[in-house]
């Protein structure tokens, strides 16, 4: 009965520790479900300072590793009051780009940024690609 029970428990015990671990690892699809609720997104983000938030916006074939801290330090937390924000199209449906307006501690700020889609999820592309670091 004893060795059950110690069985029973160590059982548990793994399926607790590969449920965290999947839960880690699959933190859901990321980005976002359209090219506005991306942008709208890393807004929201910015302004709240949520770290977690923009890292799962940040385009996967993008390094945001050093991007992402200095925007926050620059724009984050309600520093960057955003006047408006206009989507553009290109030849590809999976590239957009993104003008964002508004002002950071009164001084006019303005940037274009890209939008990438990967699997019907849009991201933000923060940081060099990983590719030109080769």
């Amino acid at each position: 009965m004893r060795r059950r029970a110690i069985a029973g428990v160590a059982v548990i015990g793994a399926l607790t520790v590969a449920g965290v671990i999947v839960l880690v690892l699959h933190r859901g699809p990321g980005g976002a479900a359209s090219p506005e609720a991306a942008v709208a997104g890393y807004v929201a983000a910015l302004g709240a300072g949520d770290r977690g938030r923009l890292e799962d916006i940040a385009d996967p074939d993008h390094d945001a590793s050093t991007e992402i801290p200095d925007r926050l330090r620059r724009l984050g937390s309600g520093r960057l009051v955003v006047t408006g924000t206009a989507i553009g199209t290109t030849e590809s449906d999976h590239l957009r780009p993104v003008d964002i307006t508004g002002t950071v501690g009164g001084s006019p700020y303005s940037e274009r940024l890209w939008l990438y889609r990967h699997d019907d999820r849009w991201f933000i592309a923060l940081g060099p690609h990983r590719d030109a670091r080769r």
